[in-house]
């Protein structure tokens, strides 16, 4: 089995590309969601980043408040270091049991982070979903109805797509105009050929 990382800044379409990946037939491991799922339910990350940010960040529901901790690691980047140290190890472990039980020849890895985690080398190969810098922001706008300062800022703090792509195995070019099909289908027989 091969294991693919799929990546892509704000308003590529990387969401939009693992459907496709998924409805090929292919799992797809969304690590935002997982990662927010382990956050609440593994009783380790719990503990440890109680420790670093008291027990207020996670109220009296018992779930993580990820406004407040978003807040924290926003303005501070020794704590986002802290917590990605906390919980990236985690949702690797996760994700490698969860390969584990999938009955597929392939399983992909969906993250806007891959690169800036320092995760691409768990992979043996990765997918860059790829649009340019107008599309993008006119897609978050409308998906997160966000000013465009806003949008920008969030971009400014993500590594620049170009350099996703240079270090990609594969690129999905997702501008509007864009046929992604094709692609994906050239990705796959690639990805069959290194089997």
């Amino acid at each position: 089995m091969l294991r693919i990382g799929l990546t892509g800044g704000i308003g590529s379409g990387k969401s939009t590309i693992a459907q496709v990946f998924e409805i090929l037939g292919y799992p797809v491991y969304i690590s935002d969601k997982m990662a927010s799922v382990l956050m609440n339910e593994d009783e380790a990350i719990r503990k440890r980043l109680t420790a670093l940010f008291g027990q207020s960040i996670y109220p009296e529901d018992q779930r993580l408040d990820k406004k407040r901790l978003a807040d924290i690691i926003f303005r501070d980047k020794s704590a986002l270091r802290q917590v990605n140290a906390i919980v990236h190890p985690a949702v690797m472990e996760h994700f490698r049991q969860w390969s584990l039980a999938q009955n597929s020849e392939f399983v992909f890895f969906e993250s806007a982070i891959l690169f800036e985690a320092g995760l691409a080398e768990a992979f043996d190969a990765v997918v860059t979903v790829y649009a340019d810098l107008d599309t993008r922001v006119r897609r978050a706008m409308r998906r997160d109805g966000a000013s465009r300062e806003k949008i920008t800022e969030r971009l400014n703090n993500q590594m620049a797509d170009e350099v996703k792509r240079q270090r990609a195995d594969f690129i999905v070019m997702n501008n509007d105009d864009e046929q992604v099909l094709p692609q994906i289908q050239h990705i796959i027989n690639q990805l069959k050929q290194r089997k």
